[in-house]
């Protein structure tokens, strides 16, 4: 897992670091990005095995900032993951009939979140 890279996008300073952290503590590369402007230039010096991102944030949510990522070529085969506070299904079902891998809700365990990561990337 030392070469498994994850980009974790949320404009929580606290979630960021927590998710982070945690992630960390299990083995994985975390790189963050405070929004999905800033992680799409991040994007263009790393290419991450997996993308996790929140869906409220300014000036592009998450639904945005996943449907640039996905319409780039050199990034449409990167899993996307949305880690949102927004338990509602229709968001959910539209985020899945976008594509995304993984619907999850906030606050998650890490356990959990490392599970579906491990099921997701087959590591």
């Amino acid at each position: 897992m030392k070469h498994t890279t994850i980009l974790f996008v949320d404009d929580d300073a606290d979630i960021r670091r927590a998710v982070s952290d945690g992630l960390t503590e299990k083995g994985y590369k975390v790189i963050t990005a405070d929004g999905g402007l800033t992680a799409l230039n991040l994007l263009e010096t790393i290419i991450p095995n997996l993308i996790i991102t929140d869906l409220r944030m300014e000036p592009m949510n998450g639904f945005d900032f996943y449907q640039t990522v996905k319409n780039n070529k050199k990034f449409q085969d990167i899993p996307c993951f949305f880690l949102t506070a927004i338990s509602d299904p229709l968001a959910e079902k539209y985020s899945h009939d976008l594509g995304v891998d993984s619907y999850l809700i906030k606050p998650i365990d890490l356990d959990e979140l490392d599970l579906v990561i491990r099921t997701k990337l087959k590591i």
